[in-house]
């Protein structure tokens, strides 16, 4: 129907795509106000492997569909490294 016509076209616009990414960089950023400032604290509450998978599967999206430049992912490369490094090994590529 032609809602969901126009629902198709906006999101294949740019500024959709750009909305987005960086909704997508606010979301890494709080993953990493997380680990930096409440890890010890999840730890404690025996919550952070909930939140190691949230961050696994974030990332694997993120990496599918390149949401996030290569720059905005430096402040948690000890993180994301492996994250990817696992993904592109279960694509095969």
């Amino acid at each position: 129907d032609d809602d969901e016509a126009e629902a198709l076209r906006v999101f294949q616009t740019p500024q959709f795509a750009a909305l987005c990414g960086q909704i997508f960089r606010r979301l890494f950023r709080v993953y990493g106000i997380i680990y930096s400032s409440f890890f010890g604290t999840l730890e404690a509450l025996q919550m952070a492997p909930h939140l190691n998978t949230c961050f696994k599967h974030f990332m694997f999206f993120c990496t599918e569909f390149g949401l996030l430049p290569e720059r905005e992912m430096e402040p948690l490369e000890v993180l994301v490294k492996p994250i990817r490094k696992q993904y592109h090994l279960s694509k095969g590529k």
